[in-house]
């Protein structure tokens, strides 16, 4: 049994044809057949039913199928474990950001971490939280940038930067005359929040108190992504709350509807998180090390003032 075994059956797994996993293993048909016999003959289980097309694995090959997976996960471990102990920053990683952050920090650091490791062979995906956490444990995604904790024994979490809150108002809000915002003066039932999955939508229910149960919105509507509730709050009447990252795409008109917090400032902590997987040490830490030293200042400084409050 070899590990280019384990890798021609997960292929086959995945394309389901073995004419077509023979083409992504860059091998014939032939060979890639013969090997996947040897692998069944070792084994003495059949780990693939061929008369059925598309082809399928059988009930004792998918226990196969799911224990090649671990092992090959293992071998992948090991061979970057040692690139890493030789400090060889080199190879694929594949990193997840979170919606309401990707769109504002990636453009920040992922220039200046490929002139930095032109080694590295960076992909990076889009998830909301839970499937990120779901792929982290599953091994499908070597490390992800989101707002933590999570409470999640199995992952480990690095802090990167504290991202302040600021408030949005509508061009027409009564709150505008004010220089900044009390959490008190927040009333739920004007608020514009992101769909249920997104963790700011947690976090802006934590800020805002429900004064007036009878005053809710004519319009009830759950957005999937900042730049909407933005382009709702300057059309309509309410508010929403944006990290800081996110206020710097504004236009100066749009800068004048900001509000800070008055007294203790809302949060997010944003993290680096890994895997009971992830071995691939020396590209996180030279990831967490660029985006450190590219995010303002303001986001430097905001874990360090005494009027700080974390959301979650």
């Amino acid at each position: 049994m070899t590990l280019t075994q384990l890798n021609y059956i997960l292929a086959v797994d995945r394309c389901r044809n073995f004419a077509q996993a023979a083409r992504e293993c860059f091998v014939t048909q032939p060979t890639l057949s013969m090997q996947i016999h040897k692998l069944e003959d070792y084994l003495q289980i059949q780990v693939f039913d061929r008369t059925k097309t598309p082809v399928e694995p059988t009930p004792m090959g998918c226990k196969v199928l799911e224990y090649a997976r671990k092992v090959m996960q293992h071998s992948q471990a090991l061979e970057e474990l040692s690139k890493s102990l030789r400090g060889e920053i080199a190879g694929e990683y594949i990193l997840a950001v979170i919606p309401t952050l990707a769109p504002y920090l990636l453009p920040l650091f992922v220039g200046e971490f490929v002139k930095r490791y032109p080694h590295v062979e960076l992909k990076i995906f889009e998830y909301q939280t839970d499937e990120i956490i779901r792929y982290l444990k599953d091994g499908k995604i070597d490390g992800a940038i989101l707002a933590t904790p999570l409470e999640e024994k199995l992952l480990t979490e690095e802090h990167i930067f504290y991202e302040p809150f600021q408030v949005f108002l509508s061009p027409t809000h009564p709150l505008l005359k004010k220089k900044t915002i009390d959490e008190k003066d927040l009333d739920l039932s004007e608020a514009w929040l992101l769909k249920e999955g997104h963790c700011m939508r947690t976090q802006a229910l934590q800020l805002c108190q429900v004064k007036k149960e009878g005053a809710a919105k004519n319009v009830f509507f759950e957005g999937g992504s900042l730049e909407t509730l933005i382009n709702m709050v300057k059309s309509t009447t309410g508010f929403t709350l944006l990290p800081y990252l996110t206020t710097l795409t504004l236009s100066e008109k749009d800068e004048n509807l900001l509000r800070d917090f008055k007294t203790q400032i809302p949060v997010r902590n944003i993290s680096f998180v890994t895997g009971p997987m992830s071995m691939k040490i020396s590209i996180k830490d030279a990831l967490i090390k660029v985006v450190t030293s590219v995010v303002p200042k303001e986001i430097r400084k905001a874990g360090s003032k005494a009027e700080v409050i974390s959301i979650y």
